[in-house]
């Protein structure tokens, strides 16, 4: 059930029918402000550019989520400021490119537990856009967000916790390849996977992944045991070293998941990671990361 289904006379503070979700896998989750669109001309841009008030830090950080989309505060601070010590000179720095419209800031709530802080969640803004095409020849199509497709907070929240990986997987291992939904092919289906990456081990072997990312909406027990049939056809014909990863928010999501594998006989190519492991401080994703079922229960592998 979503909060579309809610009846918006009944207090959330009052209902206590609903538990708390998971902080990225929450279909109770609502959107409660967007930052305005500046709309600065581009020669206004420009000229910040030029005189170095826009820098290339900050022109690093437009072409980052132009791929990676949706980013909070302390994702940005790890790739972009791991120098600052201060949460508040990076929210200040952040605030400076809203007010320029290089990003836009969306902030949230949820029915489950509704007087909780929720990290805000940082995208494209206009003259953001306006860089990439003047800048590099980029067209953003529907990610301008003048002209941006409506997305859930489900679905954001699926990059949300796939940039955490991404960013615990960089800092962890030699990450030589990543990149949003492949499209993969086998006879007549197809298949686009949330993402593919590929590390290098410490001998210098390429290791591909493929990963699959489920969020709590309604059609995610069906997909999974779609995907789960194409990739064990795929990864058997076209890309034998591969190893398929499912991303979910808990243990029990990823044992159901791992039952559906085990009907559809593609239990061997496939591990596991969970919101709950990536989250926690005292992760170690080479050693505590991925993991497979074992009579049920959980198999970490070490990836040192």
């Amino acid at each position: 059930m979503t909060k579309m289904n809610i009846s918006p006379l009944i207090k959330p503070q009052t209902n206590i029918a609903v538990p708390e979700q998971p902080t990225w896998d929450d279909p109770y989750a609502t959107m409660t402000l967007q930052s305005a669109l500046p709309g600065h001309a581009y020669h206004y841009i420009d000229r910040k550019i030029s005189s170095n008030w826009i820098t290339e830090r900050d022109i690093d950080l437009v072409r980052f989520i132009f791929v990676h989309r949706w980013l909070v505060l302390k994702q940005i601070e790890r790739l972009f400021f791991p120098e600052v010590e201060r949460d508040k000179s990076v929210r200040n720095r952040l605030n400076r490119l809203i007010d320029y419209g290089l990003i836009r800031r969306t902030q949230w709530t949820s029915y489950s537990q509704p007087e909780k802080n929720r990290p805000s969640l940082y995208e494209m803004g206009d003259s953001g856009t306006d860089i990439l095409k003047n800048k590099f020849g980029i067209i953003p199509g529907q990610r301008d967000p003048r002209m941006a497709k409506p997305a859930t907070m489900l679905y954001r929240m699926r990059y949300v916790i796939t940039n955490e990986l991404y960013i615990q997987l960089r800092e962890s291992f030699d990450l030589i390849h990543f990149e949003f939904h492949p499209s993969l092919k086998r006879k007549e289906d197809h298949v686009v996977p949330t993402a593919k990456f590929v590390l290098r081990n410490p001998k210098g072997r390429e290791m591909p992944f493929y990963l699959l990312c489920h969020r709590q909406d309604e059609k995610w027990v069906k997909t999974i045991r779609f995907q789960m049939r194409f990739m064990k056809e795929f990864i058997s014909a076209e890309d034998k070293m591969a190893t398929v990863i499912v991303l979910v928010s808990s243990d029990e999501k990823a044992s159901l998941a791992n039952k559906i594998a085990e009907q559809e006989g593609a239990a061997s190519s496939i591990w596991y990671v969970t919101d709950k492991d990536l989250l926690d401080g005292d992760f170690d994703i080479r050693r505590q990361g991925f993991f497979t079922f074992n009579n049920g229960e959980k198999v970490y592998y070490d990836l040192r």
